[in-house]
């Protein structure tokens, strides 16, 4: 059966989209202003994503903006992310049970380190914090949830890809590991050996990897299956987090929380030894 297509009155052959098609433009447009600095992306920036022309691209525009998907700015003539968005994330984040979960731990991990705590899930080849609990300290680690970073690069994320089979781990990560700082690891020969230190030792560590002068350390967090579902993490800036001393403390801590979160999903025992 050929797919149906939109009534297009007058567009060209070129313009004429399948509804999958429109869909996947429509998500396209939403990522782009997601990433899209503040205020707002114009009708002509969004035209040229699309690839349709000036009409086609404002009618797609006003769709979203009309379900509320889209805001636009008529004083400035941009569109940003609108509130049903938002009301979209939040309750997806709130169906996340190992969210509600983790919450108390990162709390406590804070307390006791005093340095600023985060929960994260992979997503493609990118970490996603979905919680995150902040140092009270003025100098500190500065996120915010929804953040994501590349998971080869993070203590998040090797925590997890070091828990993966090989064939799945490798979906996780880019043809090429590129360099966030002098202290990224760009070599897969010597990533895989870091994540099998990490599955060894129960928690893995950013030094400096993702960004300059800040040191993580993080753990996995299983589900009742006994499969990784996401992972903790502690960190700060190197000043306060030597590197021995820190690999000492913080690591017990951060495996000892992923444990505890792990047990209240209803890991297996031989999970939370």
């Amino acid at each position: 059966m050929s797919e149906r297509v939109i009534s297009t009155g007058g567009l060209t052959s070129a313009e004429r989209v399948t509804g999958t098609q429109s869909l996947e433009k429509a998500v396209d447009i939403l990522e782009y202003i997601a990433a899209a600095p503040r205020p707002g992306v114009t009708l002509a920036e969004c035209t040229g994503i699309l690839g349709f022309s000036k009409a086609t691209t404002q009618r797609m525009l006003l769709t979203l903006t009309r379900r509320n998907l889209l805001h636009f700015d008529e004083e400035l003539g941009v569109y940003s992310l609108g509130m049903l968005t938002a009301k979209l994330g939040s309750e997806y984040l709130s169906r996340l049970d190992y969210r509600r979960a983790a919450l108390p731990v990162l709390r406590d991990l804070v307390a006791e380190s005093g340095e600023t705590a985060h929960l994260g899930v992979l997503s493609g080849k990118d970490v996603v914090y979905i919680e995150l609990v902040d140092s009270p300290q003025p100098i500190r680690m500065f996120s915010k949830v929804g953040d994501s970073r590349p998971a080869y690069a993070t203590a998040i994320g090797k925590a997890i890809l070091a828990q993966l089979p090989g064939d799945v781990r490798r979906t996780h990560l880019p043809e090429s590991l590129s360099g966030s700082t002098a202290r990224t690891i760009t070599s897969f020969e010597q990533l895989y050996l870091d994540l099998a230190q990490t599955r060894d030792r129960g928690y893995a560590i950013d030094d400096g990897e993702n960004r300059e002068g800040i040191r993580g350390f993080a753990a996995p967090i299983f589900d009742f299956t006994g499969n990784v579902c996401a992972a903790l993490s502690v960190g700060g800036p190197t000043a306060r987090l030597d590197a021995e001393d820190a690999k000492r403390n913080f690591g017990d801590l951060v495996a000892r929380a992923g444990r505890r979160v792990s047990s209240v999903l209803g890991a297996p025992e031989e999970l939370l030894g």
